[in-house]
């Protein structure tokens, strides 16, 4: 998790966590002690308490061990007949704390007791992949020196709005749904229609789009380190020391900017950039972090709402919603990376710009019915899309503001389509959700608007968008001057 996380783990996740470990332990033995002294441990409604107040920690540790299994067990745990196959089993044992409730207390105590060791054990298991590295490790590396003559003219703009499915934004839109600035940009585009990305999945598919190769394997290792395996390469090489669309930028002369979320661009293709923006993801159950770094107290504080959404079936208890601390975590990070979109996208200075977004990537975050960003409740992948369809208005705005519209080669797509199959029964899945779902989703739009187009193109063969990089340079060198030619440079293009 070194790989994704935007701080040093140790304070933003570590410090809070064994910081609220050890206040839980300090008031369950003050609570005891006190019980113990006014002889009020004899009482059976203070066992029945104390066996109440172990539904936290137990849930806990149930998730933890779903998490630490060999195997994908979230598969089975969304099953409809699980949870009344677990109460059957839980049963007995239940029946067995009602009548005797010393008896069990006692049980739990000593289990409570004995699992010390587990949690250290799990704690620097938990560390290794995080811990290892100095606070310096999280820091961006230094970005390339501003070139002081660039070319005048074309220039690119290149947004990745994540998990944009073709189907649902063009091929087969919700009923009433209206999308106009996609609606708009694809009326003067070419435009294709059997976009496909080169992976599923925002590890292997992002680095393939700016390689201009298939990535066939990738794994995190250090902070700035990808470990990447191309069917060009016998082994897995770092990311950063490949040639990357970047880089081709730089060599034709223009400056490039990155602004982007999930992959720590700042730390791994920093010498091929002249400005970058990044946020994390949202890291692994048992390592979030927050957007920014908090004091202690609301650090663990953070950790005290997190362990609470994680527990079985708390989402089912009437107002409690899992994904709200998500939401609330997303809307700061989105913000940001909005604002400084629409910085780079208006700077004359920058020849080849990347925009990667996580919209419409779930959770919601906005209410298309009212307009506006929303975090109070659950929204439906269908309102992320439309929060894509108000980004990009936006965006053309700004630059058409800053007069750049018209000069700027302008490239819509996704690093994957919708994934209904991953989101299917999570705490993100909506009833509307549902209805959209029951269609081929996985295909990724694909619109490029050459500077001064004025007339689309549909294209409807199918192909790997991993040749966006040739593109991408084809434009930038002028040998790409409408899309009768955008055509010829996709079908020209070998497999690779």
């Amino acid at each position: 998790m070194a790989y994704f996380a935007r701080q040093d783990p140790l304070r933003a996740v570590a410090v809070p966590v064994i910081g609220l470990e050890a206040v839980i332990t300090l008031a369950m033995f003050a609570s005891w002690e006190f019980c113990r002294r006014k002889r009020l441990h004899r009482a059976v409604a203070i066992h029945f308490l104390f066996l109440a107040l172990c539904f936290a920690p137990v849930g806990m540790a149930s998730v933890a061990v779903l998490r630490a299994a060999p195997v994908d067990l979230t598969a089975l745990v969304r099953a409809r007949w699980f949870w009344p196959a677990a109460f059957l089993v839980g049963a007995a044992p239940l029946v067995w704390v009602c009548l005797r409730p010393l008896r069990a207390s006692r049980l739990v105590r000593s289990v409570l007791l004995y699992s010390w060791p587990v949690l250290i054990l799990v704690l620097v298991h938990a560390g290794r992949g995080t811990l290892l590295y100095p606070p310096s490790a999280y820091a961006d590396g230094a970005l390339a020196a501003p070139l002081s003559s660039t070319p005048g003219g074309t220039r690119v703009v290149w947004i990745i709005f994540d998990e944009l499915s073709q189907t649902i934004a063009f091929g087969n839109r919700a009923a009433g749904m209206t999308l106009p600035n996609l609606d708009s940009l694809r009326a003067v585009s070419f435009y294709a229609t059997a976009a496909e990305s080169p992976s599923d999945r925002t590890e292997t598919s992002l680095p393939s789009l700016i390689l201009g190769e298939k990535v066939l394997q990738a794994d995190p290792d250090r902070p700035d380190d990808l470990r990447i395996r191309l069917s060009s390469h016998a082994q897995p090489v770092p990311w950063s020391s490949l040639p990357n669309v970047f880089d081709a930028a730089r060599d034709l002369g223009f400056n490039t900017a990155v602004v982007g979320w999930f992959h720590p661009y700042g730390r791994v293709l920093n010498r091929s950039l002249t400005k970058c923006f990044w946020t994390a993801g949202w890291l692994a159950p048992g390592v979030e972090e927050p957007s920014e770094a908090r004091p202690l107290l609301e650090g663990m504080w953070d950790r005290v709402r997190l362990q609470f959404v994680a527990m079985p079936l708390i989402g089912h208890l009437p107002g409690v919603d899992p994904g709200e601390y998500q939401r609330h975590e997303k809307l700061p990070r989105f913000a940001f990376l909005s604002d400084r979109a629409r910085e780079i996208v208006a700077d004359p200075e920058i020849g080849l710009a990347f925009i990667h977004l996580p919209a419409p990537h779930p959770p919601a975050i906005y209410d298309r019915a009212r307009g506006m960003f929303a975090t109070e409740k659950r929204g439906s992948y269908l309102d992320n899309v439309a929060l894509v369809d108000r980004e990009l208005g936006i965006l053309r705005r700004t630059m058409e503001e800053a007069g750049l519209w018209d000069r700027t080669a302008v490239l819509v797509s996704a690093d994957h389509g919708w994934r209904t199959r991953l989101w299917r029964g999570t705490a993100v899945w909506t009833p509307e959700d549902e209805a959209a779902s029951h269609q081929e989703t996985m295909g990724v739009p694909f619109l490029l608007k050459l500077p001064g187009q004025t007339s689309g193109l549909v294209y409807e063969k199918r192909f790997n968008t991993v040749v966006t990089r040739g593109l991408i340079t084809g434009i930038l060198k002028g040998q790409l001057a409408d899309a009768a030619a955008v055509e010829q440079s996709i079908e020209g293009a070998a497999p690779r």
